[in-house]
């Protein structure tokens, strides 16, 4: 009896987990809308942020509708650089995480140009440590470099077809 009892309660618990995590098709269209309230706004405040530290921009977008769930590294190409390094000149954020992005078939990008040019293979070294807060490690990192450029885009993520689909 007991065991039941811990595996009905493990059942419930891990539901109720799982149903937080989970966005209705309205909660998702009322943060789209949010969403799409806010980039404009980032749009006519971007004078305010170039030329300033990363912090103050970071803060509006935490402050705002935009909930960064994925962050990305803006490199360059190692076909284009000596020796093919890659250097990290920039981050992308964006509002779901690649799987979900996937799933909606859309994604919003907010894309920040930095005054910074670290080779990329050091960058990662360095918030490697943070393990799974990778991510908030990487916004860390970068809060003290001038923002050169903001801007954002609205993707919305095609079908994927492969040969035999054709």
């Amino acid at each position: 009896m007991k065991k039941l009892f811990i595996l009905f309660f493990t059942l419930c618990f891990g539901l109720t987990m799982h149903a937080q995590n989970t966005q209705t098709d309205a909660e998702r269209e009322r943060e789209n809308k949010m969403i799409e309230a806010f980039l404009p706004t980032l749009d006519a405040r971007r004078r305010e942020f170039v030329g300033q530290p990363a912090k103050k921009l970071f803060d509006v977008i935490r402050g705002s509708a935009f909930k960064i769930r994925n962050v990305s590294p803006k490199e360059t190409s190692p076909w284009a650089e000596y020796k093919g390094k890659m250097w990290v000149y920039g981050l992308s954020l964006f509002n779901k995480p690649a799987q979900q992005a996937m799933k909606d078939k859309e994604v919003y990008r907010i894309s920040i140009i930095l005054d910074i040019r670290w080779e990329s293979s050091a960058f990662w070294d360095s918030v490697s440590p943070a393990g799974p807060a990778w991510m908030e490690a990487v916004i860390q990192k970068c809060l003290d470099a001038k923002v050169k450029e903001v801007s954002w885009e609205h993707f919305y993520i095609p079908e994927r077809k492969t040969s035999s689909d054709k």
